[in-house]
C-alpha cells in the first residue's frame, strides 16, 4: 500500500478531473443550442479545429526535452478571443463552445499520436483546455465597470490598441494558468519542489510565451479584414521560432550525444562496466530534480556524472569493475583530477570539470571545515558510489544492500540530504518495478 500511495499522482489526476468536468459542463450547458451553433460556425468551427489538431502534432521539443504545442496553444486562444470575421458569421458564442471545439482538437491530436505509438500525457493537456477556458470567460463573459472586452471588439470609439492588450493580457492569464499547471504536474511527477519545476517552466516557456499571447489578439484584429486567412497569417511568427528553437535544441543533443560518446572510452577500454556512466548520468538528474536544482545546473550534473570516470583511462591496471568507490582514497583523487584536467580543455565545460575534480571530496570537510563543494559534486559522489555497490542490478536485495552501505557513511561521506533524496528516488523506481511486474503477471 505504502509503494501505491508513493508513485499515485493525485494532482495530475485532479487537473484531468476538473477538465474533464469542465467539458461535460460545457456540453450540458450548450444543450439544444449546440447543433445551431456547429450549423452557424461550422466553417470557422473546422479552420481552428484543424489549426489545433495540426499545432499538437508537429510539437517542439524543448532544450530541456519538454515537448510544447505552441502553434495549438496560439490556435486555441485565438479562437478564445475572436469576434468579427469577414464572409463568415460574427463568433458570437459562449466560452463553453470554445472549450468543446479545443478538447475535441486534444483530443483528437492524441488519438493520432497514439495511433503513431507516440506517448501522450493527459494532464498537460487539461491544463492548456483549462487556461483556455479561463481566457475564453474573460473575453467572453467577464465586465469590469461596464468594460467588456467581447463588446470592445465591435466598438468603434474604442481604440484597437486598447482591445488588443486587453485580449492580449487575458491571454496570458490562460498561459500562466496552463504553464502553472503544469509544473505543478511536473513537480509531482519528477518528485522535485514546486517553485522550482514553475521556475522552470516559466522560464523556458518565457520566450514563446508572449508570441503565443499576442497571436490570437492578432487574428481577432485582422480577421474582419482578412477573415479566416488571419489565423495562419498571425501563426507565421511561431512557425519561424519553431526554426530557431528547433535548431538550438539540435545543437544541445549533438553535444549531450558528444559527451556520451566520449564518456564510453572507458568502457570500450574495459576500465568501467557497460552502461555505468549512463546509470549514473540518470540516476544524479533525478536526484538533482528532488533536490530542486534548476535546469542549467542539471544539465552540468548530466554532463559531469557522464564524464565522472574520464580519469581512469590513466590508470596503467583497471580497477576492479571500475568500482572507485573501493579503491583508496588517493587514487580516487588522482582520477577525478585527471578527469577534470582532460574536460577543461573544453572551455565551456568549466563548471562540469569542477564537478569531476571535486566528486570525491567527503562531506565532513564541508560539515567541519566550510569547504565549499557543490551540490553536483556531492550527488554524483552518492549516485556513482550507488551504481558501483549495485552493480547495475536492479534486483531488490542489491539495491538496499547498497542503500544500507551508503547510510554507513552518512554525514561523513555522504551528504544527508542527497543520501535522502537517493533513497527517495531508488524508492520510487522500485515501487515503479514492481507495479510493471504485477502488471506483467496479470
Amino acid at each position: 500500500m505504502r509503494a501505491a500511495l508513493r508513485v499515485a499522482r493525485p494532482l495530475a489526476a485532479a487537473v484531468t478531473l476538473v477538465a474533464a468536468g469542465l467539458v461535460v459542463t460545457s456540453l450540458v450547458l450548450s444543450g439544444a443550442e449546440l447543433p445551431t451553433l456547429l450549423g452557424t460556425h461550422a466553417v470557422t468551427l473546422v479552420v481552428f479545429l484543424g489549426s489545433i489538431v495540426i499545432g499538437e502534432l508537429v510539437r517542439l521539443r524543448m532544450p530541456s526535452g519538454r515537448d510544447t504545442a505552441p502553434l495549438a496553444s496560439a490556435s486555441a486562444l485565438a479562437l478564445a478571443v475572436v469576434g468579427p470575421i469577414q464572409d463568415q458569421p460574427v463568433f458570437q458564442v459562449g466560452p463553453g463552445l470554445v472549450v468543446l471545439v479545443v478538447a475535441m482538437g486534444l483530443a483528437l491530436a492524441a488519438g493520432a499520436r497514439r495511433l503513431r505509438h507516440l506517448p501522450v500525457s493527459v494532464a498537460p493537456l487539461a491544463a492548456r483546455l483549462l487556461g483556455v477556458a479561463l481566457t475564453a470567460s474573460m473575453v467572453r463573459q467577464w465586465s469590469v465597470a461596464g468594460w467588456s472586452l467581447w463588446e470592445d471588439q465591435t466598438r468603434s470609439d474604442i481604440p484597437r490598441g486598447v482591445v488588443a492588450v486587453g485580449m492580449a493580457l487575458a491571454a496570458a492569464v490562460g498561459l500562466v494558468v496552463e504553464l502553472l499547471l503544469v509544473a505543478t504536474v511536473r513537480a509531482e511527477r519528477q518528485r522535485t519542489p514546486w517553485t522550482t519545476a514553475t521556475r522552470d517552466e516559466l522560464g523556458e516557456a518565457a520566450p514563446l510565451t508572449f508570441a503565443v499571447a499576442v497571436t490570437g489578439p492578432m487574428v481577432a484584429l485582422m480577421s474582419p479584414i482578412l477573415g479566416l486567412l488571419a489565423l495562419p497569417v498571425a501563426l507565421v511568427p511561431l512557425v519561424m521560432a519553431y526554426s530557431a528553437v528547433g535548431q538550438y535544441a539540435r545543437n544541445r543533443a549533438t553535444n549531450r550525444q558528444l559527451i556520451a560518446t566520449l564518456s564510453r572510452l572507458t568502457e570500450e577500454g574495459g576500465y568501467t562496466p557497460s552502461r555505468h556512466a549512463e546509470r549514473v548520468s540518470d540516476l544524479s538528474v533525478r536526484v538533482g530534480r528532488v533536490l530542486g536544482l534548476g535546469e542549467r545546473e542539471l544539465r552540468d550534473i548530466e554532463y559531469a556524472a557522464l564524464l565522472h570516470d574520464l580519469g581512469q583511462i590513466s590508470l596503467t591496471d583497471p580497477i576492479p569493475d571500475g568500482a572507485t568507490v573501493l579503491a583508496a582514497p588517493s587514487d580516487q583523487r588522482d582520477i577525478a583530477a585527471e578527469g577534470a584536467r582532460i574536460i577543461r580543455r573544453a572551455e565551456s565545460l568549466d563548471a562540469v570539470a569542477r564537478y569531476v575534480e571535486l566528486q570525491t571530496t567527503p562531506y565532513r570537510r564541508v560539515r567541519e571545515l566550510g569547504e565549499e563543494v557543490p551540490m553536483g559534486s556531492r550527488i554524483i559522489k552518492c549516485t556513482n558510489a550507488f551504481d558501483d555497490l549495485t552493480g547495475g542490478s536492479d534486483e531488490p536485495a542489491a539495491v538496499e544492500a547498497a542503500i544500507e552501505r551508503i547510510h554507513l557513511g552518512l554525514g561523513y561521506e555522504y551528504d544527508p540530504d542527497v543520501v535522502d533524496a537517493l533513497t527517495r528516488v531508488v524508492e520510487d523506481a522500485t515501487a515503479g518495478r514492481v507495479g510493471e511486474r504485477r502488471l506483467v503477471s496479470r
